[in-house]
């Protein structure tokens, strides 16, 4: 049966991906964007939505049957920006919310997209939960790939702790396969690579593809604070960072799962190949 589906905040790195996956595969695919003058190919439909704007949640799903769910990133209180649209999705009878939060968030219910993914749950919405871990495209856009950039070298409060770093287009290909799928239904999966590496072997792997040399700089915890600060990062960030930092130092992002394999049908992509395929970044 025909179906239209919602990706929202579609001009971020996974929403971009998504949309277009989506649209490869011939899916009625509708892109919420906070500025509708966005293009994508011209098959999709462009909506305006802005979680600063609940005016704009109606609008955006009347039609719609399936919706992709992203929050804006670095909001402390995304869940509350989020909740008024998955009342107007139960009004509106979504068929099907994919939620994109984060690794390991069932472990503090009280965690904002625990909170979420809770919200969603009650709202008796047939629902999939995907937790990616840390984003491998965060070394080549965003503030670790400026540091990398200005500074030749990666500060981090990282120590020598390991990251089962996913790429972006294995999210995109699994919120894919779960949207278009029907057997994903109530249920969460932990989206990782495949490998677990620490940053000392990152930032050496980026060094081998793009042939020049960048260093780990492992920081402590009050040394990323204080530079932080210096920078003019809001407190409230400050103490977000910190503490993903901290649940990165004691293992809680180490993990490699196996959710992935039959989403994707391949094992995902290696950070070697990301890195191959995006090495005029660092070049």
């Amino acid at each position: 049966m025909p179906h239209t589906i919602l990706v929202t905040c579609a001009s971020g790195r996974v929403g971009t991906e998504l949309v277009n996956l989506l649209n490869q595969h011939g899916e009625t695919v509708r892109a919420a964007v906070r500025n509708p003058l966005r293009k994508f190919s011209a098959a999709v439909e462009t909506v305006e939505f802005d979680y600063d704007i609940p005016e704009t949640f109606a609008p955006a799903l009347e039609g719609v049957d399936k919706v992709f769910l992203m929050v804006r990133p670095g909001d402390n209180h995304s869940d509350k920006a989020a909740k008024p649209l998955i009342d107007i999705a139960k009004e509106k009878g979504i068929r099907h919310i994919v939620d994109l939060t984060a690794i390991g968030v069932e472990q503090d219910e009280t965690f904002m997209l625990r909170v979420l993914e809770k919200y969603i749950e009650d709202s008796g919405i047939p629902f999939t939960h995907l937790r990616p871990n840390w984003f491998m495209q965060n070394f080549n856009a965003g503030p670790m790939y400026a540091d990398l950039r200005y500074t030749g070298a990666l500060h981090l409060p990282a120590s020598d702790a390991k990251i089962s770093f996913i790429d972006v287009r294995d999210i995109a290909a699994a919120g894919a396969a779960v949207l278009r799928g029907k057997s994903h239904t109530g249920k969460a999966y932990t989206l990782t690579g495949w490998e677990s590496l620490d940053h000392f072997r990152v930032v050496d792997i980026i060094s081998e593809v793009s042939k020049k040399k960048f260093t780990y700089i492992p920081l402590s915890d009050e040394e990323a604070r204080a530079m932080l600060c210096k920078a003019g990062v809001a407190a409230e960030l400050v103490e977000r960072w910190s503490n993903f930092f901290r649940l990165v130092c004691d293992g809680h992002c180490a993990e490699v799962s196996d959710d992935m394999i039959p989403l994707l049908k391949r094992p995902p992509i290696s950070f070697r190949q990301y890195a191959e395929d995006y090495a005029a970044c660092w070049s």
